[in-house]
């Protein structure tokens, strides 16, 4: 069985957008967490997530040393809009393929999303799914 909890890091529903990405994946959405600089929690993990691991200790410790790579996700954030390309208004998302699965964050404001995807799904339209539910966050750059 799956395993759920509800949203408590974002300034948004991202429960509401967990279902709606649920909703538009073509193929199985292996994890779905919401984090920002100093914390992660998992909104949703699948039974194929689950069974990678001896137990939820395990399994929440590898997450913990993911968020201690991914949180650095907003200092990239500002170096792109604030040094390499100014004219931007903000960073929408990073997506990192790899053979065995995708990963994809998406920003909003000042909190992420992290997806874990079957390798082949296609982000564009998860992405707008993500944007049409919470709709577009301000100028990263106020």
């Amino acid at each position: 069985m799956p395993a759920t909890n509800h949203s408590a890091l974002s300034g948004f529903d991202a429960d509401s957008v967990r279902r709606a990405v649920q909703n538009t994946v073509s193929g199985p959405l292996y994890s779905f967490c919401e984090y920002n600089t100093e914390s992660f929690r998992p909104l949703y993990i699948d039974d194929r997530t689950i069974a990678m691991y001896d137990d939820s200790d395990e399994m929440l410790a590898h997450f913990e040393r993911i968020h201690t790579h991914v949180h650095m996700d907003f200092m990239q954030i500002e170096l792109f809009r604030n040094t390499l390309f100014p004219d931007a208004e903000r960073v929408e998302y990073i997506a990192t393929a790899m053979d065995v699965l995708k990963l994809l964050r998406v920003y909003v404001g000042e909190d992420g999303l992290f997806l874990a995807l079957e390798s082949d799904e296609p982000v564009e339209p998860i992405v707008d799914v993500i944007r049409e539910t919470v709709g577009r966050p301000p100028n990263q750059n106020s």
